[in-house]
């Protein structure tokens, strides 16, 4: 069964204190929710979060925070702290790692960004042995130069035999950006290795492109074709933002209030979501 995870903040604790939602994690840190807990060496804080809201869900770690976490850096592995990880991982006991495909230096050739990338991605498999999955996210736009090419995606993720994060709002982006068919786009992605799937909206206005809001009919129907030919374990939904760059009156989301209007919004999506995925 496709287990269903949800970002992490205050609406969708309460929803699951209430239950009002019914979902398998807690996805963290989520674009608003993270309070600095995890920029810091001490994670005494995080420790102390972590265990009141195991009590509610278990966490879906997303990120090696609070280490440089840029997989193709070439300093990835020398900035690695490898004990703090471990207490990360320990601390959350998440069943595994996702990573952004990111991080690149855009002046090093295809060949050279391919090569650090892939060492790196084995020094984690060296390092971490023991995660259930170790999968990383294809990103959304020309600022992450060759990681936004599906072949070079595949060849990471095939070279290296680690999962594949779909992230589909991503793939919408980047397919723009490229001036390419959406549809033909995805398909050109790694769907074959795919673990996990987030999803959220996206809505267009002035030439931009604003992701993390209440899935649209397009997001929807394009995770139901690409549940008929991957066989993810997980399902995210990547909902929520901190503001409306574009203006289209979306929910704001804040550490310091509710917004019951996200809280409507995201019964309506993770009802959804559960119908498709015949839960």
């Amino acid at each position: 069964m496709i287990k269903l995870a949800c970002n992490y903040y205050h609406e969708t604790e309460e929803l699951v204190r209430e239950s009002k939602i019914d979902i398998d994690y807690f996805k963290f840190p989520s674009l608003v929710f993270q309070m600095g807990m995890l920029n810091k060496s001490d994670l005494t804080e995080f420790g102390e979060f972590v265990e009141n809201i195991k009590e509610v869900k278990p966490i879906l770690l997303h990120g090696l925070n609070p280490s440089p976490h840029n997989i193709g850096s070439v300093t990835f592995i020398e900035d690695l702290n490898v004990e703090i990880v471990n207490k990360l991982l320990h601390i959350s006991e998440t069943p595994g790692i996702s990573l952004h495909l990111a991080g690149i230096d855009k002046t090093l050739s295809r060949i050279q960004n391919l090569n650090i990338i892939i060492k790196n991605i084995n020094y984690l498999k060296e390092k971490f042995p023991n995660l259930d999955f170790l999968s990383f996210e294809n990103v959304d736009s020309n600022m992450f130069g060759v990681c936004i090419e599906p072949d070079f995606i595949s060849t990471i993720i095939k070279e290296t035999n680690v999962q594949f994060l779909l992230d589909i709002s991503h793939a919408f982006c980047s397919a723009r950006v490229k001036g390419e068919n959406f549809e033909k786009y995805l398909y050109q992605l790694p769907l074959d290795n795919t673990y996990e799937i987030h999803i959220n909206g996206w809505a267009e206005r002035n030439n931009d492109i604003m992701c993390h809001i209440k899935i649209n009919e397009l997001g929807y129907r394009t995770l139901k074709n690409v549940l008929s030919v991957c066989s993810p374990k997980i399902v995210t939904l990547e909902y929520g933002r901190h503001n409306d760059r574009i203006g289209i009156g979306c929910p704001i989301m804040s550490n310091n209030r509710v917004n019951s209007t996200a809280k409507e919004e995201i019964i309506e999506q993770v009802d959804n979501l559960k119908q498709i995925l015949n839960r």
